[in-house]
């Protein structure tokens, strides 16, 4: 068997050495979402409030949660779980693999410690981009089931659109074609863009200066992630605001929609609600 190849930055790149990594990232990111998956439901849920199909009582996380439990039970705070595992397959996995081939395009065979940080922006922003507008239809459905339940519960609809993914598929490919499937996938695509620019701008500096006071150990990693999800989380919630609501949204009376794209949300979700309505679900998202 040949030995693994090297990328520039020492990254393996052999069959089995991308396998592997792809089924280590893959896995790890799925136990995680399915871990971490009541407070997403409950953030797109938090996104959802206001919007102008919305009816009844305006909830803060906790209350959300609380909420969820009492109108749907436990079941409903894993509502959509199953598209949101399965987005990890494209989304993750091209994030893993196809960065290292991004970085050496932007960055060349520098170390990733002495690559410029514009380049490696630009590698970030590129990869989560990519790796999003993959998983976009694996998105949309989960966004659909996570806000199924609110709308059951209002009266609005009898019982959730979708029983699963697969019928999600078939229903959606049915009623909408394949452009269905990518309802909202500009807000999808800047916000996971966002996301790795807004990680990759404060990880290193956040570490650099904490390193100095703790060592570099688990605290200091975990305080850097800290520090990056936050601003991560500035960069990207408005995005993931529009995202929600025009991958959630139904047709008015009138055979419109309420958003027809993600600068029309933002302006109508500021007349509306207020600037501050672009940061629902900071917390959680976070």
């Amino acid at each position: 068997m040949p030995a693994a190849q090297a990328m520039p930055g020492g990254d393996a790149t052999g069959p089995l050495a991308i396998l592997q990594k792809f089924c280590l990232t893959g896995a790890s990111s799925m136990m995680a979402e399915g871990f971490t998956f009541p407070i997403d439901i409950t953030k797109t849920r938090l996104q959802l409030q206001g919007q102008p199909d919305f009816t009844g009582t305006k909830f803060s996380f906790f209350g959300m949660i609380g909420n969820i439990l009492k109108t749907e039970g436990v079941v409903g705070l894993y509502a959509g779980v199953t598209p949101a595992v399965a987005r990890h397959i494209p989304y993750t996995g091209f994030r893993a693999i196809g960065y290292e081939y991004i970085r050496a395009f932007f960055c060349g065979d520098k170390p990733k410690d002495q690559a410029p940080l514009l380049a490696k922006m630009a590698a970030g922003m590129s990869a989560g981009a990519i790796g999003q507008a993959i998983a976009v239809p694996c998105d949309l459905i989960k966004v659909r089931m996570q806000g199924d339940g609110r709308l059951v519960a209002a009266g609005k609809l009898d019982k959730p659109r979708y029983v699963g993914l697969f019928d999600a598929f078939a229903k959606i490919k049915a009623s909408e074609g394949i452009a269905g499937f990518y309802a909202g996938c500009a807000p999808a695509i800047q916000r996971a863009a966002l996301v790795n620019l807004g990680e990759l701008t404060t990880y290193d500096t956040a570490k650099k200066n904490i390193v100095t006071y703790t060592g570099d150990n688990l605290l200091c990693h975990l305080c850097s992630a800290i520090c990056s999800g936050f601003v991560a989380s500035l960069c990207s919630t408005p995005a993931d605001v529009a995202k929600s609501r025009i991958m959630a949204q139904a047709k008015l009376p009138d055979g419109t929609y309420p958003y027809s794209g993600t600068l029309d949300c933002w302006r109508k979700v500021v007349t509306n609600e207020g600037p501050l309505a672009l940061y629902k679900g900071f917390v959680p998202g976070w």
